[in-house]
């Protein structure tokens, strides 16, 4: 039996305890509700718009850590705005062993723990900023609740967060999922090794680790996240996702090619589980100079993010890359991720009237003289810090890219170089670390891209 709201509704479970009853959907309601679930009773329960953000650590990254955590956390109390952070076994660890208890978690239903809480300077201190930043605006904005689950884990690869069966599906990455994964050469180097530094010791003293056929369990052991996560909470209604990830696949040439497949695979998989096609708002990967981190192909992925804008519906991005820390991968500005991310939600999945995106290039055309890339959310096309256009850069028969000379004429940026006629492509932000400044009037920038031109 279940109660909510003036509504109840009977159904019988099965032989194993299982059962499901769905409720008419509700407006929004601020007001504090009680739901009964046979002899349990819920109190302060509210109706509104719930979140999922995933990923990794950089969506994993405690408000405490952000930027602005001295003067945010003080004023973090907002009874409408509703946080569950989904801690988990090892965090933490990184690169140390686990301990007993860790090692007795690494199970589906034991994996996660964690529940609802009002926000509070106390229960906003470790949860996810881009999650808090995204979720305040919307509650702002909607003069609705709003709820956001966090249950990103540091360091995880995107396979660990697909299911078996769709990672089996696909003939270029069904051999994730064969053999034990601590030894299996179509994962990343890294992950695998992180998985021996955590599991070795136990394993090696002969002890227990849960398991099945793909190895000993861990965070990042294909499909397991997503069975111990999102698995978990459908098919309770969402209205969409957040996602943070990618540092994991961006490690080697292969791998950022194999993401190509993996982040579609990833978003189709998810949609069928809930059966509707959710809104996925994904964050592109930020920058960082390769002296103390393996960016060396993060400009090629950050083009691959952005080009599943095309290729995917219903997905939006945010771009990151401005706020980027030369030798840090955690850049501690959150809120304007946040903020990026909240504006793409409500311009489209709550169709208020606001611009989402930075400027998207369109089409480049190209003659002797100069080459001219025409974009759109270009309104009041400027520079986001008053100097003069940074990051184009072109190239000619040869291949070879020349820094450019850029200048904005409307909702066009037309470059030239000395030595490059006829282009015949044209880049931007093409580092691992840019200084690329082009924004648009509302202040959010221009994605990495690289474009042929055409004449």
């Amino acid at each position: 039996m279940v109660e909510f709201a003036g509504r109840k509704k009977t159904v019988p479970a099965d032989a194993q305890g299982a059962w499901k009853l769905e409720l008419p959907a509700m407006r929004a309601s601020f007001e504090p509700r009680i739901l009964r679930i046979a002899d349990k009773t819920f109190t302060n329960v509210l109706v509104g718009e719930v979140w999922l953000a995933a990923g990794q650590s950089n969506m994993e990254f405690p408000l405490q850590n952000e930027i602005s955590a001295t003067t945010e956390l003080p004023e973090a109390t907002n009874s409408a705005l509703r946080l569950m952070n989904c801690s988990f076994a090892g965090q933490y660890f990184f690169s140390k062993p686990f301990g007993p208890d860790e090692i007795a978690r690494q199970t589906v239903e034991r994996f996660y723990s964690g529940s609802w809480q009002i926000c509070s300077p106390a229960s906003a201190k470790p949860f996810s900023a881009v999650g808090y930043f995204f979720g305040k605006e919307l509650l702002q904005k909607l003069q609705v609740p709003v709820g956001i689950i966090n249950c990103s884990v540091g360091g995880s690869p995107t396979e660990a967060w697909i299911s078996r069966s769709a990672l089996a599906s696909n003939p270029d990455l069904s051999p994730m999922v064969h053999g034990n994964w601590l030894t299996n050469s179509s994962l990343d180097d890294w992950c695998r090794q992180r998985g021996h530094e955590n599991l070795d010791a136990t394993l090696k003293a002969g002890l227990p680790v849960p398991e099945d056929d793909l190895g000993p369990n861990h965070s990042f052991k294909p499909a397991f996240l997503w069975e111990a996560g999102p698995a978990r909470l459908a098919p309770f209604a969402i209205c969409g996702v957040l996602w943070y990830q990618g540092e994991s696949n961006s490690l080697e040439e292969r791998r950022v090619r194999q993401h190509g497949e993996l982040f579609p695979l990833l978003v189709e998989s998810w949609r069928k589980t809930w059966s509707q096609n959710l809104p996925f708002l994904y964050c592109q990967l930020s920058s960082i100079r390769t002296n103390h981190y393996q960016s060396k192909f993060w400009p090629g992925f950050r083009d691959q993010q952005r080009r599943f804008l095309d290729t995917i519906p219903n997905t939006g991005m945010a771009v990151t890359s401005d706020i980027g820390l030369m030798d840090n991968v955690h850049p501690r500005d959150k809120h304007d991720v946040g903020h990026r991310l909240a504006v793409w939600a409500l311009a489209n999945t709550y169709h208020q009237p606001l611009e989402y995106s930075g400027p998207t290039p369109q089409s480049v055309v190209s003659d002797a003289q100069k080459t001219i890339v025409h974009f759109k959310h270009a309104k009041g096309l400027k520079t986001g810090d008053g100097q003069p256009l940074r990051g184009f850069e072109i190239a000619g028969v040869d291949g070879v890219y020349h820094a450019a000379s850029a200048k904005i004429e409307g909702d066009k940026i037309v470059l030239a170089a000395d030595n490059v006629s006829n282009a015949v492509s044209v880049r931007y932000g093409w580092q691992p670390f840019t200084d690329a400044n082009l924004v648009n009037a509302d202040d959010l920038p221009a994605s990495t891209f690289e474009m042929k031109t055409t004449h």
